[in-house]
Order: structure tokens, then C-alpha cells, then sequence
């Protein structure tokens, strides 16, 4: 029963972080992109904490790693914040996209 749960709750994050990876990078409208990048930027810190947590107490290097893709989501909203050129907003567009993918590909392989 528990690990259906599970499965049902992996389903459901790996869809929103396709749909909402795919929004991030096709929507035109920058009020709407821009709302989209910084949800994604908090779902990519959700995800890493989801990813730490789950793992036991003497897992160091794997919990290190989980806080790691978090911290890329940290990263990219200071950069999209404080770079003014494009080329800043689509640097901070792919670390989100590496933090997002990476940690539920972290959750799904237990690394």
C-alpha cells in the first residue's frame, strides 16, 4: 500500500516538473515566464529537500548532493535577479532545469 503511494507521488512530481520545465522555456508573455522560473526555482527546492530527506542520517555524500541541486535553484535566482543581460536569465533558466531534473532523478535512483 505505502509503496503505491509512492509511486503515485513520484508520478505526480515527475509530471510537474515536466510541464513545468516545458512552460518555463515555451511561454512568451515575461510576466508569465517569469512567475513560472520562479516557481520552478522553489519546486527545485522542494525537490531537494525531498531528496535529503528521504535518505538516512549516515548518507553524508549523498544528502551533500540532494542540498547541492537545491542550492543550484539559490544560485539561479541571484543570477536571474541580478544579471541584467539575457544571456543571465538563460543561464539561471538551465540551472534551474539541471536542479529540477537532477533531483528527481536523484530521488528515482537512490544515488
Amino acid at each position: 500500500m505505502a509503496l503505491g503511494i509512492l509511486l503515485i507521488l513520484f508520478v505526480v512530481m515527475s509530471v510537474i516538473s515536466i510541464l513545468g520545465l516545458l512552460f518555463m522555456y515555451l511561454v512568451k508573455d515575461e510576466r508569465k515566464k517569469k512567475l513560472i522560473f520562479y516557481v520552478m526555482a522553489v519546486w527545485g527546492m522542494a525537490v531537494a529537500v525531498l531528496g535529503a530527506m528521504s535518505l538516512p542520517e549516515n548518507y553524508v555524500t549523498s544528502q551533500a548532493v540532494a542540498w547541492g541541486l537545491g542550492a543550484l535553484s539559490v544560485a539561479a535566482l541571484i543570477i536571474n535577479l541580478t544579471g541584467k543581460k539575457e544571456a543571465a536569465g538563460r543561464l539561471a533558466q538551465l540551472l534551474i532545469t539541471v536542479s529540477v531534473v537532477g533531483g528527481v532523478l536523484k530521488i528515482f535512483f537512490f544515488i
